[in-house]
């Protein structure tokens, strides 16, 4: 029923007009007596949130080099004598799992805003990169590397070339699908290159990586599970599979702590413990991986039981520390740390996409949808993303409490596109529950 046939609008306060008219309107019986129930339902105005930032995202994607000393911009580097200063002139350009991850953001939007420029994104990403290569390695073999774009302090290209950690395997899941779907032998050198870092990286003893005198992190599934489910849907090897199953079930067997149902950040190889505390985006790393896997995973796989177990029990303690009004705090079980923006788009999409898919009941709904209002309110009017935590290692409570809160960082993109894109699939969809009286 359309709230204004209900509400003759001349009885409405004008302060209500504007959500009255963004709400159907139920009319419910009970041994109390009646009641009205509003339901706002997702407008244009609402998903407009989502198409203004990938808008705003592909606008400033402008795959071009910048020279840094003089501010000229290059679409051919044909030609041109390398130098440090000459880089990707935009962030969202680089090559970090970052924008694998707004890649693998906007290819869910596309879903539910059917568009080619948010589609083809990360492919067109990639061929940018490597449209450029041959002056990227022209820098590398004279000694140079790139100089950072935007606000960061790495270079843009260096991981490409050398993977010294498994957080630095950069685009390496759309390279696999890339090649997978051309062959095209230039995509070869990469390939080799991660499968053979993979191949020489620590393992315990269940077959999960983790990183050389260290220990394994909750971010870890993310750089490796996305990369080997490809792999083994390319050539069918089990073992890619098998390690993908490891590194998930591997991390929960050590961080993830019964009582509160979360992850700690680190597993210390020297002090054989969990280290760190309840991160939020750890724990959202460790679910997005969790979501590929099951995704991925046969139905008849002897193990999915167990995988699909994992994942309804985190998800349990996720729902356990959602703040009230949506969203979910920097340390998960610290309501005095902030609404941290990346952790939320990630468990909000984690969440979102576990209903969508059948793993999660219907009861999980309203705390994902509420994950995505709170999200939507971490965005400014220039369409840029607030209050994300920088990049962090571990260390005590006092070091998560005191991170820096960003804006317009890498993280806080992907995850608010894939955030959006899942609620918007949602069953009950598209509407959201204001209030109810009797």
């Amino acid at each position: 029923m359309d709230a204004e046939q209900f509400f003759p609008m001349k009885y409405v306060p004008p302060i209500y007009l504007s959500v009255i008219r963004k709400t159907a309107v139920v009319l419910v019986a009970g041994a109390a007596g009646f009641g009205f129930f509003l339901i706002q339902t997702v407008s244009a105005q609402d998903i407009s949130v989502l198409e203004r930032v990938a808008d705003s995202v592909v606008a400033q994607s402008t795959r071009r080099l910048l020279d840094h000393s003089n501010g000229q911009t290059y679409e051919d580097s044909t030609g041109l004598a390398p130098k440090p200063e000459l880089s990707v002139e935009s962030k969202f350009n680089a090559w970090f799992y970052q924008t694998w991850l707004l890649a693998d953001g906007m290819r869910r939007v596309s879903g539910v805003l059917p568009d080619s420029k948010y589609k083809n994104y990360g492919e067109a990403n990639l061929d940018f990169f490597y449209r450029h290569l041959d002056f990227f390695q022209r820098q590398v073999d004279a000694g140079m590397q790139a100089a950072p774009c935007g606000d960061g302090k790495l270079s843009p290209v260096g991981f490409y070339f050398k993977i010294q950690s498994l957080w630095q395997t950069g685009l390496a899941p759309l390279v696999v699908e890339r090649y997978q779907a051309t062959h095209d032998a230039q995509y070869e050198a990469f390939l080799k290159r991660v499968r053979q870092y993979l191949e020489e990286c620590p393992r315990f003893e269940d077959g999960s990586f983790y990183r050389q005198g260290k220990g394994m992190m909750t971010d870890d599934p993310y750089m490796t599970v996305p990369f080997l489910v490809r792999e083994w849907k390319a050539s069918g090897d089990a073992r890619s599979l098998d390690s993908a199953i490891a590194q998930v079930l591997g991390t929960h067997a050590r961080l993830f702590d019964s009582e509160n149902k979360l992850l700690f950040h680190l597993w210390d190889l020297k002090a054989e413990k969990p280290a760190g505390v309840f991160w939020g985006r750890g724990n959202g790393w460790t679910l997005m991986a969790h979501v590929e896997l099951l995704a991925a995973m046969p139905e008849e796989h002897p193990l999915r039981a167990r995988v699909l177990a994992a994942f309804v029990a985190h998800m349990e303690g996720v729902r356990n520390c959602a703040d009230p009004q949506g969203g979910w705090h920097q340390v998960l079980d610290q309501p005095e740390s902030w609404l941290e923006t990346s952790a939320t788009g990630m468990l909000t999409y984690a969440m979102a996409r576990g209903v969508n898919e059948g793993w999660l009941d219907a009861s999980f709904e309203d705390v994902s949808r509420k994950g995505w209002l709170a999200r939507e309110k971490k965005v400014t009017v220039e369409n840029d993303i607030i209050d994300v935590c920088g990049s962090t290692d571990t260390g005590d409570l006092e070091y998560y409490m005191k991170r820096p809160r960003l804006q317009g960082d890498l993280h806080g993109f992907g995850s608010f596109l894939l955030a959006g894109a899942e609620v918007f699939r949602l069953p009950g969809v598209k509407s959201l529950a204001l209030s109810s009286g009797k």
